[in-house]
């Protein structure tokens, strides 16, 4: 996740803070603090329990010393000096509650995880850190970490157990029951998009659709749950393309709305799967109307699947099209047509390059060709042509023509329909990139001279 990102979501949580103003808690050992925006945010009142047993009047005076303290760079070191002298304390999950809110409003959150996760340790009910700990996973998960099983499988977990502890909660007697249902349901919301994040990681799509939609159906303007649910559909087995390109165009409909980064993004792989699917782009714009003025889809919405190709005459646009037509049908027809092509040769084809990237293999370089007009147009591409035998490939520039032939290796059906081909290029490669012009120098501001007042 890059910094702009976590910046925006922090600030958005502490947004948050406000929808339990009103319902600010006590301090859960009966004594005032002033809480941390993380605190404020996930804990409604409680019933004040007996007071701690102070180790000491030492130990009373350093946790004074920083209660009431709220900016982060004093807090920390405060919090740090007490836990190291009192690691025993009867308030060690509030101080570290304390300095997990101090580090995320430093926007440090590698160190606000690991206080979250003390603090879990130390109070495994904690709704602050559970809330706050299923609220930036998502975020900062990586999916090439080499414990990224465990870290998701813990990220679920958290999140059940959220919900377990957020269904114990009681409304205390002094808050608006409006305030309380709007504190349960976005907190409800943000466990079961972390639920449904990481089944989404795991490639467990119906998992993760059950989830978003329940995150979804409690905050229904919450762009990254839309977007993940758009992403589950369009990811499942067969592939829902209703359901899927709905749900995208509405996360599309709300980056916009928000400026969020993602939204160009977001938006481009929504036309290049339209367009996939549908075979061009007629109708995107009013389905991306719709969706950003109603949650869910209306009953009966359809997208209709583009029909069979006609002959073009284009031997290459024919030939792809007969290879990838049955692939884009999904089920066993798409299985059958894979099974009986895998492996084969295809030679004698054409199209224009959209980019020219490094792969993951030493020496293998990834040409994306587009062959189909309408993907071209859609800044997509239909081929993706492993490289490895030639390295001027990368000396290829957008909008290069070109032929090439290969292997079938592999396929995706999404965005749009793209053939993986292990081959290479056919056609003459420049020995060297084009030379980019210099840029001019400014030129300098001639000035007139006016002649002189006749006498």
């Amino acid at each position: 996740m890059n910094k702009t990102t976590v910046v925006l979501t922090l600030t958005w949580l502490v947004s948050l803070s406000s929808v339990a103003i009103a319902a600010q808690p006590a301090n859960r050992f009966g004594h005032s603090a002033a809480l941390s925006f993380v605190a404020r945010m996930e804990a409604p009142p409680q019933a004040a329990q007996a007071a701690p047993q102070w180790s000491g009047r030492d130990e009373y005076d350093a946790y004074m010393a920083f209660a009431n303290e709220k900016t982060p760079s004093k807090l920390i070191p405060l919090a740090q000096a007490f836990l190291q002298k009192y690691p025993n304390s009867i308030v060690k999950a509030d101080v570290l509650v304390k300095l997990m809110g101090a580090y995320a409003q430093s926007n440090d959150v590698p160190k606000a995880v690991d206080a979250g996760q003390k603090v879990l340790q130390v109070d495994p009910d904690n709704l602050d850190a559970l809330a706050f700990l299923s609220f930036v996973f998502p975020f900062t998960f990586k999916g090439t970490d080499s414990d990224a099983t465990a870290k998701l499988t813990r990220a679920e977990s958290d999140a059940r157990h959220g919900l377990e502890v957020l269904q114990k909660v009681q409304k205390p007697a002094n808050v608006k029951d409006e305030d309380f249902k709007q504190f349960v349901v976005t907190k409800r919301a943000l466990f079961n998009s972390t639920i449904g994040f990481a089944a989404l990681q795991s490639k467990d799509y119906p998992k993760a659709i059950t989830a978003l939609k329940a995150a979804a159906a409690d905050n229904q303007n919450d762009v990254y749950t839309i977007y993940r649910l758009g992403l589950a559909y369009l990811l499942s087995t067969p592939r829902d393309y209703d359901n899927g390109i709905w749900y995208y165009a509405r996360a599309v409909a709300l980056a916009k709305a928000g400026k969020d980064p993602n939204a160009a993004d977001w938006e481009k792989y929504l036309k290049q799967t339209y367009v996939g699917y549908h075979g061009t782009d007629t109708g995107l714009t009013d389905i991306e109307a719709q969706a950003a003025a109603t949650p869910n889809p209306p009953e009966g919405f359809k997208v209709t699947h583009a029909e069979a190709p006609k002959p073009t005459g284009n031997t290459t646009v024919d030939a792809f099209n007969t290879l990838t037509y049955p692939l884009t049908l999904g089920g066993e027809t798409a299985q059958k047509q894979w099974d009986g092509i895998k492996g084969q040769p295809v030679a004698n084809f054409g199209g224009a390059v959209m980019s020219v990237e490094k792969g993951t293999d030493p020496n293998v370089y990834l040409v994306r060709i587009a062959v189909l007009d309408s993907t071209k147009s859609a800044d997509g591409y239909d081929i993706e042509l492993k490289d490895s035998t030639q390295p001027n490939v990368k000396n290829l520039q957008k909008g290069d023509l070109l032929t090439f032939k290969g292997t079938l290796d592999s396929y995706v059906a999404s965005p749009n329909l793209i053939l993986t081909l292990v081959g290479d290029v056919t056609s003459d490669l420049p020995d060297k990139p084009p030379v980019k012009a210099k840029p001019k120098p400014p030129t300098r501001p001639t000035t007139r001279r006016t002649a002189p007042p006749s006498n």
